[in-house]
């Protein structure tokens, strides 16, 4: 007689949106793109505007590199912040790192000059899941004989859903920043993930001491779900458990329930794959379900 069972899985540490590791080799980022805003989108009546605090006290890691004269990133997780930012020293005590359960932030950054900059958001709004923010770059007097770091890192509260952010410029040009860890397969907005995305996902989870999983889960699109485990070298145990599946900010991932017991990446329409505890890709290439 098979053992019905509620399994219990190593809890999921960060919330929101996943960061994931630079060679996770399935995952293609989509690049930042330019594009010239059209009036609609710039005049767009029906604005959700949003509430920016601009965070002193924090530079960009050496480590990071800056292609262009102006570069642009969404942090919305501790580890996205802790590679790309530190504090510093003379700040330690005073700047709170923020909380991204509930806040993400927004970084424009020059290459290093001479003279230093102030870089403000003037307005930000919401429209159709995405974060159009227009920024402005003042010349400020300065004597500095050293090249110094131009950063404006903003704070605002977590939406519930963000698929891109618009960086628009005096001359409307907008800079589009995928959100998060979407990539060109990634759903599209929220009915394109629930209509193509939701399915049964079946495939052989590898687990420790050379056991495997064979693993059944069902993706519904009401938010529920149902996983069947049964495991292959171990007198063919079976787990059965079902509740609801949330998805993260950036819809590129879910998790299972709230407490975030199991995550799995879209990998595209057809595939997902299952990620570590941090939202690290998994050493081996074993870890894919396949409708």
């Amino acid at each position: 007689m098979k053992t019905i069972a509620v399994l219990l899985l190593v809890p999921f540490l960060i919330s929101g949106c996943l960061y994931l590791t630079q060679d996770h080799r399935s995952l293609k980022t989509r690049p930042i793109k330019e594009v010239e805003l059209k009036e609609s989108e710039l005049h767009y009546e029906q604005k959700d505007f949003l509430k920016f605090k601009k965070c002193a006290g924090f530079f960009l890691k050496t480590s990071i590199n800056l292609p262009n004269d102006i570069n642009f990133f969404t942090i919305s997780s501790i580890n996205k912040f802790e590679n790309l930012l530190g504090i510093a020293k003379t700040m330690s005590n005073a700047v709170v790192t923020p909380n991204f359960n509930e806040s993400i932030l927004l970084i424009i950054a020059e290459k290093s000059l001479v003279n230093l900059h102030d870089i403000v958001i003037n307005q930000g709004y919401m429209k159709d899941n995405n974060i159009y923010v227009e920024y402005e770059i003042k010349e400020q007097e300065s004597d500095n004989g050293y090249f110094v770091q131009n950063l404006g890192v903003f704070e605002m509260e977590k939406p519930s859903v963000v698929l891109n952010v618009y960086f628009i410029n005096k001359d409307n040009k907008a800079f589009v920043v995928p959100f998060g860890n979407r990539h060109n397969k990634s759903p599209v907005d929220i009915s394109d993930m629930l209509e193509h995305y939701t399915g049964i996902y079946k495939g052989t989870l590898p687990v420790a001491n050379n056991n495997k999983i064979l693993t059944e889960l069902s993706l519904k699109s009401d938010y529920s779900y149902t996983l069947k485990q049964e495991y292959l070298a171990d007198n063919g145990r079976v787990f059965e458990s079902s509740g609801k599946w949330y998805p993260s900010i950036d819809i590129s991932s879910f998790a299972l329930n709230k407490n975030k017991d199991l995550i799995f990446y879209f990998i595209n329409r057809n595939a997902i794959e299952k990620l570590g505890i941090n939202g690290e890709r998994l050493e081996s290439n074993g870890y894919i379900l396949k409708k």
